[in-house]
């Protein structure tokens, strides 16, 4: 299946078609009977979950990878280091 096909599909009618497509495992472990279960949970209560409205992950991942960002940004240790590099750029430009 290709990407761009991949990516048209609603969240509904990708979760079937990896319910549809089965991994064959040689050994079961403890939990296999389990995530059996909670697929097929997932496919059947795919369309009632409405999960085509859920929020995109990309946009929490990215508010969160900013407010990472920030964090480091304004610790202590990097405040001063920020003011020094802020006034010598400045002094460059009013030389």
């Amino acid at each position: 299946m290709d990407w761009i096909r991949w990516i048209s599909m609603t969240m509904s009618e990708r979760i079937l078609i990896m319910v549809k497509n089965k991994v064959v495992l040689k050994e079961r472990d403890a939990w296999s009977d389990l995530a059996n279960f909670i697929g097929e949970m997932v496919a059947k209560y795919a369309e009632s979950m409405d999960l085509d409205n859920l929020p995109d992950p990309d946009f929490y991942l990215r508010r969160e990878r900013i407010r990472q960002l920030y964090t480091e940004l304004y610790k202590e240790k990097n405040i001063t280091k920020f003011r020094n590099t802020k006034f010598s750029i400045e002094r460059k430009v009013a030389a």
